[in-house]
């Protein structure tokens, strides 16, 4: 695993009269990203427990290459707009990769949960 793996969280609720032009604009974006130097993947999820709330999840090589993304000027004029009249609220984190593992590969699953599942 790259222990320099990070992980980009951005929860936004846009405002009604914005989710169409915010869908617009991360469609755009999309096509963007894929071309980043050290970009792994991205996901976008929308909330169960709270209406109009969605989640992009970005995995990025290091925290270089979520930088350069920050700074792309298509998504910094997209971070504008949204900022500016698109958004009701939004949180971003930015957090590093401990561990990772799956069902088949758990060469970094804890020890306790491998006992627990009684895999060797």
């Amino acid at each position: 695993m790259n222990k320099d793996k990070v992980v980009v969280i951005f929860e936004v609720k846009p405002k009604k009269e914005g989710m169409d032009d915010y869908l617009t604009h991360a469609a755009y974006l999309k096509s963007e990203l894929s071309k980043m130097e050290g970009f792994v993947s991205a996901e976008r999820f929308s909330s169960l427990n709270e209406e109009g709330k969605l989640l992009s999840l970005s995995v990025w090589e290091n925290e270089e290459a979520a930088t350069k993304w920050r700074n792309h000027i298509a998504h910094r004029k997209s971070q504008q707009t949204g900022h500016n009249s698109l958004f009701e609220k939004y949180h971003i984190t930015v957090a590093s990769v401990i561990r990772e593992y799956t069902d088949s590969d758990r060469a970094e699953a804890p020890g306790d949960s491998n006992e627990y599942l009684n895999i060797q």
